[in-house]
């Protein structure tokens, strides 16, 4: 054999389907947190896996599959969350701050999602975050507690994306626990 099939055998993945389909969706999650769900592209999705693009449908039926089932895959951070109103604020600014977006967050945002992807979203978002949080509003006595909640999600996401991407400079440059301080009366008076 020559040194030009020796290297290529050893460099091939060994057919492994569930393997594969972990390290799609390892690779999924990397590249839909770095450039989000427009930019993302099958094949540099298969490249940072190791595997072929063209797995992705069999796995995942299209790009849209493969993006929920990113989102769907939780994070052992997200199970002890604090669900009051100012501490799940503060603990999503700080992760967006710090992390940038992840796949959920900028789902949240973009307006190329499908009616299905969206649905999927939602669910997501609703067994994660949503759920946890009308809770706590419910057993502190605000009244209509899921439109409360939603939109203090809602202004989560839109404060940590305008940060993000600078649009609105004075918000982007200053600390966010400024930030956070300047938004308690206005979270306080929405877990009300």
């Amino acid at each position: 054999m020559s040194p030009v099939g020796d290297k290529a055998t050893a460099t091939r993945r060994p057919r492994d389907a569930e393997a594969s389909r972990r390290a799609l969706l390892e690779a999924a999650r990397e590249v839909f947190d770095a450039v989000g769900y427009d930019r993302a592209t099958t094949r540099e999705i298969g490249e940072r896996a190791g595997v072929d693009p063209a797995l992705i449908p069999r796995y995942f039926d299209s790009k849209e599959g493969l993006f929920i089932a990113a989102i769907a895959v939780g994070s052992t951070e997200e199970e002890d969350l604090d669900f009051a109103p100012a501490a799940l604020l503060g603990l999503l600014l700080e992760r967006w701050d710090e992390r940038g977006h992840n796949p959920i967050s900028r789902a949240l945002a973009s307006p190329a999602l499908t009616p299905g992807a969206r649905a999927e979203v939602s669910s997501v978002v609703e067994d994660r975050l949503l759920a946890g949080l009308v809770a706590e509003l419910r057993e502190g006595g605000a009244h209509d507690p899921e439109l409360r909640a939603e939109i203090l999600i809602a202004f989560a996401v839109g404060v940590a994306m305008t940060r993000a991407n600078g649009t609105l400079e004075t918000l982007a440059a200053t600390p966010r626990d400024e930030v956070l301080a300047i938004l308690g009366p206005l979270i306080e008076a929405l877990g009300g």
